[in-house]
């Protein structure tokens, strides 16, 4: 039969899962970090885009007219989708 191990073999056996657990924690909060950068990076993006976009429209008084067109027609008090019209 094999012998059993001893207390320090448990104890270091012990000590290594400690480690690996805190090896994946640590992984989790570099990741946790990666994506808060990410979301900062995706949020100026979107900042950029409605910027170009303004300027566009003020650079092209054609889609600025268009618009006005647009809502002109479309009017400003669309029905909504839960309302009824027999109502």
């Amino acid at each position: 039969m094999s012998e059993q191990p001893d207390r320090y073999e448990l104890r270091a056996r012990q000590l290594r899962i400690l480690a690996g657990l805190h090896r994946k924690r640590a992984d989790e909060l570099d990741r946790a970090a990666e994506a808060a950068l990410a979301t900062r990076s995706m949020r100026r993006l979107a900042e950029l885009l409605t910027e170009a976009e303004v300027r566009e429209l003020a650079e092209h008084p054609d889609l600025a007219e268009l618009n006005v067109q647009l809502e002109g027609f479309y009017g400003e008090d669309e029905e909504q989708p839960g309302d009824d019209p027999r109502a």
